[in-house]
């Protein structure tokens, strides 16, 4: 069905692939079904066409039939398109009447378990992160919690919870609890991990049956006293060495707070859910493949995956690091070797626990290409939700499923 519109005067359209996730086998015939209402007091006749353009942004096929709507009426017709190579495929599907000229973006996938990566793992990736859990390990976590009453609500209690991690940087989260436990009460813990951009999370009132811990790596939300970049510049931070880079901490400021988990007795640390979106997806992911006390992990939309994929890419991330280089006369290929052992492709293959992955085929941020090269370096099984209509988000449904999988898991009922 089309969707509603308050305006009359216009043509409506829309265009649905032949497959719900537009994710196809070389083998499928490949379609999309498009619908066009046209509410204008004339006639409309011209060309319905597409143009597939191939991940190195050459157009790779295009064709086109003709159609006609007559007046306050709908048609239906199909785009046959030929299949392709491995890989995802952007598809421009355009309406041109005599009154109307539009087009309507969309992305393919074929045989998508075949994409491959040009970029190796380091051989010492295991060894760096050892090293760098090694170097954690030794900084004294002096956690401190304090109650925050006047922002408890009727059913839960919050809790500001800071530690010291990696490079003796305090670092905070919140957590909350149902208000009604029980003496001796142990909870499963939900932690949420934040996105890109330095506003971090707050806290979240949870599931009565689970804890929640809020956490903020460094730089973000409460935890940017020390690190406090710039948006543009967090990604960019000390990336010219990685013993350096933001990024070595964020990730053991979250090992960290598996650590604090560890230490309280009305938290169980055998029943850990690490989830997060766009950075906070990375995280998870890279958190869930270096701590096997991680039981779940749920990232949607995951950034930082095949960054060698994205040379040349005017999106972020690549288009900072491409100018930080620049202005400081480093080589991309030097950022980009520091870069492999952050690399989301390269943690993957680790990932033990079962894990719900959300991948949207219109997003910029976290091409789906990319998302592919890492999810096809996972061992284990998952559970992958693609979204063909979205870009760098997620719908409602997603969270819904996640609540309900986490409590199946878990055995909270």
């Amino acid at each position: 069905m089309l969707p509603a519109t308050a305006q009359e005067e216009e043509i409506i359209w829309d265009a649905k692939p032949s497959k719900k996730e537009a994710i196809y086998k070389r083998t499928d015939r490949i379609a999309y079904k498009v619908e066009i209402k046209n509410n204008l007091k004339t006639d409309q006749s011209g060309r319905l066409s597409y143009a597939i353009i191939a991940p190195n942004n050459k157009e790779v096929s295009s064709s086109s039939i003709s159609v006609k709507v007559n007046k306050k009426s709908s048609g239906k017709y199909q785009l046959s398109i030929p299949t392709q190579p491995a890989g995802f495929y952007k598809v421009n599907i355009m309406l041109n009447t005599n009154e109307y000229d539009d087009t309507i973006r969309r992305v393919i996938g074929i045989n998508p378990q075949q994409i491959s990566s040009a970029g190796n793992k380091p051989a010492d990736f295991d060894a760096f992160w050892a090293k760098a859990k090694d170097e954690l390990n030794k900084i004294a976590p002096n956690y401190k919690v304090t109650a925050k009453p006047d922002s408890d609500k009727k059913n839960t209690n919050v809790y500001l919870v800071e530690m010291k991690s990696i490079g003796n940087i305090t670092v905070r989260g919140w957590l909350t609890l149902p208000k009604d436990r029980k003496p001796k009460e142990k909870f499963p813990v939900w932690v949420i991990l934040p996105g890109y951009g330095g506003e971090g999370v707050k806290p979240i009132y949870g599931s009565p049956q689970m804890a929640v811990l809020s956490f903020n790596v460094r730089g973000h939300g409460n935890s940017k006293d020390v690190i406090h970049t710039t948006t543009e510049g967090y990604v960019t931070t000390d990336v010219e060495n990685r013993n350096k880079y933001v990024f070595r901490g964020a990730i053991m400021d979250c090992l960290r707070a598996i650590d604090f988990i560890e230490t309280r007795k009305d938290l169980d640390s055998t029943q850990i859910l690490v989830s997060g979106a766009s950075m906070g997806g990375y995280l998870s992911i890279a958190v869930a493949s270096l701590d096997q006390r991680v039981k779940l992990c749920s990232s949607n939309n995951p950034v930082f995956c095949d960054y060698r994929a994205s040379v040349g890419s005017k999106e972020w991330p690549m288009k900072s690091f491409t100018e930080y280089g620049r202005k400081r006369g480093i080589a991309l290929n030097t950022l980009l070797y520091n870069l492999d052992y952050f690399d989301l492709k390269n943690f993957s293959d680790k990932l033990k626990c079962p894990a719900l992955i959300g991948m949207s085929l219109l997003d910029n941020l976290a091409p789906p290409a990319n998302v592919q090269a890492m999810l096809n370096n996972i061992k284990v099984k998952y559970k992958l939700f693609v979204y063909p209509e979205l870009a760098h988000e997620v719908p409602p449904s997603i969270y819904e499923y996640l609540s309900n999988w986490t409590m199946d898991k878990f055995g909270l009922f």
